[in-house]
């Protein structure tokens, strides 16, 4: 095996690692919380407090801070997903 194959084997392996980790400690329900906990799951940032329903001043760095909480969001559910058809491959 040359270094390129190599460190790509290592590479998958850490990746497998990660997934394994993050399987094991996040839940579908910890999921669900963090989605309603930032509202995530709306199309986009909202100009309403959720709480009182009273417009609030459109606030691009709170849309870019939201942005950003939805994207670690997807992608946990993303390497979840990954991880679950790794194990459907190596357990049919």
């Amino acid at each position: 095996m040359n270094e390129e194959q190599q460190f790509e084997q290592d590479y998958k392996d850490y990746v497998n690692r990660r997934r394994a980790h993050l399987a094991s400690h996040i839940t579908p329900e910890m999921i669900a919380y963090l989605e309603e906990e930032f509202q995530t799951n709306l199309p986009c940032y909202q100009t309403r407090n959720p709480v009182t329903g009273e417009p609030v001043e459109p606030n691009p760095i709170m849309a870019a801070i939201r942005d950003g909480q939805r994207e670690v969001i997807l992608w946990l559910k993303h390497e979840l997903n990954q991880h679950e058809k790794q194990q459907q491959k190596t357990n049919p």
